[in-house]
């Protein structure tokens, strides 16, 4: 038989994303808030906050924070540039446990109170 290559798209496709135990997306999410809450960090994204008007701040911490996260979601073996959106997608399969969800609203939302302190 003819051995046929795999193209990029195919081997791409054959590997489904890392999924999360519910302990796991319990600790990815203490480590994204802790790591938000670094002096480093939040020296970070004060600075990119206060770069641009305050009707733009959300859009210029963005690339921040997605960096923060993709760090923490990389020891979980999320990488490349879906690492972020494949880690969040696989943290929201557990939302319904409260713990989880109140991890996702403060990793979603909780990087904006540096944000709002930018003089």
């Amino acid at each position: 038989g003819r051995s046929r290559r795999t193209t990029c798209t195919e081997s791409f496709m054959a590997s489904p994303p890392p999924t999360l135990t519910l302990e796991q997306a319990k600790q990815a999410l203490a480590e994204a808030i802790e790591s938000f809450n670094t002096p480093d960090n939040i020296s970070r994204i004060r600075a990119a906050a206060a770069a641009v008007p305050e009707e733009q701040r959300a859009m210029a911490v963005l690339p921040i924070v997605q960096q923060i996260q993709a760090a923490v979601l990389a020891k979980y073996g999320f990488a490349g540039p879906t690492a972020v959106f494949a880690g969040i997608m696989a943290l929201k399969a557990h939302e319904a446990d409260p713990e989880v969800k109140e991890g996702l609203e403060k990793v979603m939302h909780g990087f904006m109170e540096h944000v709002k302190n930018v003089a």
